[in-house]
């Protein structure tokens, strides 16, 4: 089967989304297929050696919404042209802009469409002049969406059911096991609880409210992983903070950074469809906090601390209820659980069935 990806973002990062594509991309070309890529997405461009294309500003802000109207049409025959080169048997679609202009095109040439969705839902899309049109050619294809969370709130948006299908995101179990050779570089003293978190620095992922969490907690070391248009922010919350706090960019090893934790937190505050940082930590065996915007957070309600998105002191609370020891876990079942909910092999053989 011929399958083609597209992605065309307002700005790329390397984040869970191109993550999950990749490996996606990876393992079905493993399996037989030809599978190609086609947009203008940085990450996934580099990462697969194929040449951007540039067709325009997505309509996702207000300037590029309006313009859109006239714009629309060049970007479509330029969007055809390129797709015709590849001669797809199905396409994945990972952006607006193309949804919204190769879509009917694309069922009338009777190719497969897919819309994968790994974005959150935000005022770009609820507030959007083209959701009515989106809408509306939701019902030519099947949206797959992250988590149940983020079918609920497609549903909202006016989708129909049969018209979702729910294929939660996977991970690489092996990348996470610990051996004799992962060694990590964290030194602390024995009182000294080490914290962790791994996210994006925007907004969106409320690496904030955790600085301000923790700042009276006693003992405790904060390390925060990640890059992103807040940072700076971030760096001086962390400078100010009478708490022990590192920002790092990255870690050479990211198994090992989990490995050297005794508690991960990640402290969304608005929709975060499937984040994974939070599984990997669990398969990790490291007791973990996370918010109930999660899209994650239902599928390990018993494995990890849930609690309310958007507040200080219920991660404050959570983080003190583990330090304390009045909450533990099972590490063995956690993995069990990890393997059966979120397996790397589970999400590739639902996507393959899907797409043929």
């Amino acid at each position: 089967m011929n399958i083609l990806f597209t992605r065309f973002p307002l700005d790329s990062r390397f984040g869970g989304a191109e993550v999950q594509t990749l490996s996606l991309m990876d393992e079905l070309q493993r399996k037989g297929h030809t599978v190609s890529f086609l947009g203008s997405c940085a990450v996934l461009t580099k990462e697969l050696g194929v040449q951007p294309i540039d067709i325009g500003s997505p309509p996702v802000t207000k300037w590029g919404s309006i313009s859109f109207f006239w714009r629309k049409f060049a970007m479509r025959k330029r969007l055809i042209q390129e797709v015709q080169k590849e001669q797809p048997n199905a396409i994945c679609m990972l952006s607006l802009s193309e949804k919204l202009l190769l879509t009917k095109w694309a069922t009338e040439q009777n190719i497969k469409v897919f819309w994968v969705e790994h974005d959150k839902i935000g005022r770009w899309l609820r507030w959007n002049p083209w959701l009515p049109t989106l809408r509306k050619l939701s019902r030519l294809v099947k949206t797959v969406v992250v988590s149940d969370l983020s079918k609920r709130m497609y549903l909202d948006l006016g989708w129909r059911e049969e018209d979702i299908a729910v294929i939660v995101n996977g991970i690489d179990m092996n990348r996470f096991q610990k051996t004799e050779n992962r060694n990590t570089p964290y030194h602390l003293p024995p009182t000294t609880y080490h914290l962790g978190c791994i996210a994006r620095l925007s907004p969106e992922k409320g690496v904030d409210l955790l600085i301000k969490a923790v700042r009276d907690i006693p003992n405790v070391q904060l390390t925060i992983v990640g890059t992103g248009k807040d940072e700076e922010h971030i760096q001086k919350l962390a400078r100010e903070s009478p708490a022990d706090i590192t920002v790092l960019p990255s870690v050479p090893d990211v198994g090992a950074f989990y490995h050297s934790l005794d508690l991960f937190v990640l402290p969304s505050p608005e929709h975060d469809p499937c984040p994974l940082a939070p599984i990997e930590a669990i398969a990790c065996g490291v007791p973990t906090i996370l918010t109930d915007a999660c899209g994650t957070a239902e599928y390990v309600s018993t494995e990890a601390l849930v609690v309310t998105a958007g507040s200080i002191e219920a991660l404050r609370d959570a983080i003190r209820k583990v330090i304390s020891g009045q909450w533990t876990i099972d590490k063995e079942r956690l993995q069990q659980v990890v393997r059966q909910k979120f397996g790397f092999e589970r999400m590739i053989g639902e996507y393959e069935q899907l797409l043929i």
